[in-house]
């Protein structure tokens, strides 16, 4: 039981002495009492940073009512994952399964337009959806309704929705704006309704449209442009609604043989669908920060043993005096205690910067993750993982410390007692310590010789100097080929006029950023049974002097010339792989190509062959590719390509009043640097490597300092063992060499743990890495060399020191 103490002061007095003695002692020990705060709060900061966003878009439910019952459809061809669905399978779907009472379709190509009718011209991105996506996801607008017609009826007037942002943007203060109208991209539209703020699904959209009428033409059932997300009924499970949309599929992979045999759509949790391309990375980091948090917990209590042994003599002089073992624990502990709260404290305001430096390294832009900000699971995180530091490194010091022997203690003195436990405890650590920062280093090494090879990737066309933007012509008022021949041809003259231009040209899918747009092709005397079993290429519009411009050498043939009209036979020009596809082993200059244009295949003679390039990403080979001339395919949406010697951004305002002077109602739409695109592109592979590499960093230098700390307190306690040493005619090599040698023994136990753990856990990283293979010899042993450098430089200052050691001194202190 405990009794008050004389002064007549009970426990709870005696803890508040031992919390105000605990702060005088942090501060009497500064330099101790920075370096732990600063470690801890680093790897609390960062820990707690990484779980608030791992739990936000990976725990959190969707920001829609009951969103634990969306779902998403994604079309699989033979069992591999395409997540995009033809129009008609999807009505397919929707009129026949019970499981899923709401099923709607949409598009996420934010495809900008020009609005007019103001001052100046707005640009807007758009998206497409069937009316039900709103009522599906549980939101309903804030004014007004949704489309109201019969979404496939080509009778029907325009009708859109806004989003609460561009509705204020564009209409101002003004309320009454149902029934309003848009002209968009030339095109009228009637405003029916207006989303609530903040509405945001999956990419950002100002303006919804209905689909055009010819999504319901059963040659669309081959091509694939839809996402589908639908709300299980009450009382069905997920797996209830996969079953029996397998068994529409199966259905219609018997009505239409040709367009879907060994098609399906398979059925997932919506949340996961959209989280699945981030879940390997947001996983790797928070494993790697995690390890970042352990090194620097155990380099704390590397620390407090430290202390601990230095404070041997205070322990026992207050042991002598009446102090009990559970006092002089508590009091160490309350000490800890201290020190991990306020490093909590630090450590959650760290994290709120961390979290937004990740978020903007990591954007998942389908979750609208932009900023997730203070919540409770970041507190409730951040406390926890506070007390989990007393708890798990700060208690083995703590009751070390408080074995206090008076007698032995005392009569050791200044020499302190760390004791043999304490010591392999220390040792332990930093062989923890060594082989968890090689398991980061050697991750880190991988993903950045991946991205050093992703980065030396030649896409195959010119990136320096070129600016890309967009010219959307209006149906309305372009609505015959001649015309929109005439305005590109007219603005490309006026743009080629402009200083610092040097040449024009013009495609219209801009290579990486729009991929797809891929059709079959075949040679008419080798017919497929379906478009399936044909070759597939990537299907592009581009001016004549397109490859010239962007130094794309020609293999075979020739160019477009200005002949190439609609007024000439139809010409095209196909990539090596193509030629090869459709052609083996044969030359295909001249030959006739059949490309899939709907009801009936369109003909065209090959005059070329141009060499592959990558049209759609950087990580994947070139896919084939093929190339229509704009004379003879004019369409309404081009992306010019002007290269220059200067700063190609700068370009952008002098080509749009080029452009205003021919019609004041456009916008030149998403200005781009190629050099911008390309490095877009793998932004993400980029960021990971960065990130890694930032941890790893950070867990180097932890370990070498537990190194030093751990070596340069052996130096000191045995100060009298090296004093004897050299007083015996030790040489100051010898005791380097004995100092070097407990290091790296350390050292070398840790790295042999380290890269026997690297090597298990290469599969975490091997699907973020390109051309690299996870268990890359190369990489481990310049790793565990590097490593190893360090490591001897952490040795070398306590070895100095060691033979600095004067043995007279070294006596008298005794």
């Amino acid at each position: 039981m405990n009794q008050p103490n004389q002064s007549g002061r009970g426990p709870g007095s005696d803890f508040s002495s031992d919390v105000r003695f605990a702060f005088r002692t942090l501060r009497r020990s500064p330099g101790f009492t920075v370096v732990a705060l600063l470690t801890l709060a680093l790897g609390i900061g960062g820990t707690t940073a990484m779980f608030s966003v791992l739990d936000s878009a990976l725990l959190n439910p969707l920001p829609y009512p009951q969103s634990d019952r969306l779902v998403m459809g994604r079309t699989t061809f033979d069992g591999r994952v395409n997540p995009w669905t033809a129009f008609p399978d999807y009505m397919d779907v929707r009129d026949q399964a019970e499981t899923l009472p709401s099923l709607a379709a949409f598009t996420i190509f934010s495809s900008p337009v020009t609005v007019t009718g103001s001052d100046e011209p707005v640009e807007a991105i758009t998206n497409s959806a069937t009316p039900n996506l709103f009522a599906t996801l549980g939101v309903h607008p804030a004014r007004g309704g949704t489309f109201t017609i019969d979404e496939l009826s080509p009778d029907s007037p325009a009708q859109v929705v806004l989003s609460h942002e561009f509705c204020q943007r564009w209409f101002g203060e003004d309320r009454d704006v149902i029934g309003k109208t848009l002209v968009i991209g030339g095109n009228a539209a009637t405003v029916v309704g207006v989303l609530p703020a903040g509405f945001r699904f999956m990419t950002d959209t100002d303006i919804w449209l209905p689909p055009w009428p010819g999504n319901s033409d059963p040659i669309t059932r081959r091509y694939h442009n839809w996402l589908l997300v639908g709300r299980l009924a009450e009382g069905t499970d997920l797996d209830a609604a996969r079953t029996e949309v397998d068994l529409i599929s199966l259905r219609l992979q018997d009505a239409y043989p040709d367009s879907n045999r060994g098609k399906a759509i398979q059925v997932d949790d919506l949340q996961n669908a959209m989280v699945e391309g981030y879940r390997q990375s947001l996983l790797l980091l928070m494993g790697a920060i995690v390890l970042v948090l352990l090194i620097a917990c155990s380099n704390v209590a590397s620390l407090l043993m430290a202390r601990a042994s230095a404070r041997t003599s205070e322990m026992a002089i207050r042991s002598s005096l009446g102090a009990g073992r559970f006092r002089l624990t508590r009091q160490l502990l309350v000490e800890c205690g201290i020190l991990a709260l306020a490093a909590g404290g630090l450590g959650i305001a760290l994290a709120l910067w961390l979290q937004e430096l990740i978020l903007g390294l990591i954007p998942m832009e389908f979750l609208d993750l932009r900023g997730v900000g203070m919540s409770p699971t970041m507190l409730g995180t951040g406390l926890v993982l506070s007390l989990a530091t007393v708890l798990l490194f700060g208690t083995f010091p703590s009751l070390a410390a408080a074995r206090a022997n008076p007698a032995q203690d005392l009569k050791e003195g200044a020499r302190g007692s760390g004791g043999r436990g304490g010591a392999r405890f220390r040792s332990t650590l930093v062989v923890f310590q060594v082989a968890v920062s090689l398991v980061l280093l050697m991750g880190s090494g991988l993903l950045l010789k991946s991205f050093a090879k992703l980065r030396s990737v030649d896409p195959g066309y010119r990136v320096e100097g070129v600016l890309t933007a967009a010219v959307s012509l209006p149906a309305q008022r372009y609505p015959e080929p001649p015309q929109r021949l005439q305005f590109f041809q007219e603005l490309r003259e006026s743009v080629e006029g402009l200083p610092g231009v040097q040449e024009v040209g013009m495609i219209n899918r801009l290579p990486i950023v729009h991929s797809g747009g891929n059709v079959a092709i075949w040679a008419p005397e080798r017919p497929p049974a379906d478009n399936r079993a044909a070759p597939w290429a990537d299907r592009r519009v581009i001016s004549a002097d397109y490859f010239e411009v962007m130094d794309i050498p020609m293999v075979a043939g020739r160019a477009f010339q200005s002949s190439d009209d609609a007024g000439s036979p139809p010409v095209i020009i196909i990539s090596r792989s193509t030629a090869e596809a459709v052609f083996p082993d044969e030359n295909p200059l001249g030959r006739t190509v059949a490309v899939d244009e709907g009801s009936e295949p369109g003909y065209y003679e090959v005059v070329g062959v141009v060499e592959d390039h990558r049209n759609s990403s950087l990580q994947r080979d070139a896919r084939p590719a093929m190339f229509f001339s704009y004379a003879q395919q004019p369409a309404q949406t081009m992306r010019l390509i002007v290269t220059t010697a200067g700063n190609p951004m700068a370009l952008f305002r002098p080509i749009q009043e080029r452009v205003w002077e021919q019609d004041r109602e456009l916008v030149l739409s998403a200005p781009h640097s190629m050099e911008e695109v390309v490095s877009t592109s793998i932004g993400a592979d980029r960021a990971i490597a960065a990130v890694l590499a930032v941890f790893a960093a950070v867990a180097l230098g932890l370990a070498a300092m537990g190194l030093y700390g751990v070596l340069a307190y052996l130096v000191r306690r045995q100060s009298r063992e090296i004093g004897i040493r050299m007083a015996l005619g030790a040489t100051g090599g010898r005791i380097l060499r004995l100092v070097l040698t407990r290091g790296m023994a350390l050292v070398m136990g840790g790295a042999v743990l380290g890269i026997a753990g690297a090597l298990g856990g290469a599969r975490f990283v091997e699907g973020l890495l390109f051309q690299t293979d996870p268990r890359d010899p190369a990489t481990y042993g310049i790793v565990t060399l590097f490593f190893l450098l360090v490591a001897l430089g952490a040795c070398l200052l306590p070895g100095w020191r060691a033979v600095q050691v004067d043995p007279v001194e070294a006596f008298r202190s005794e």
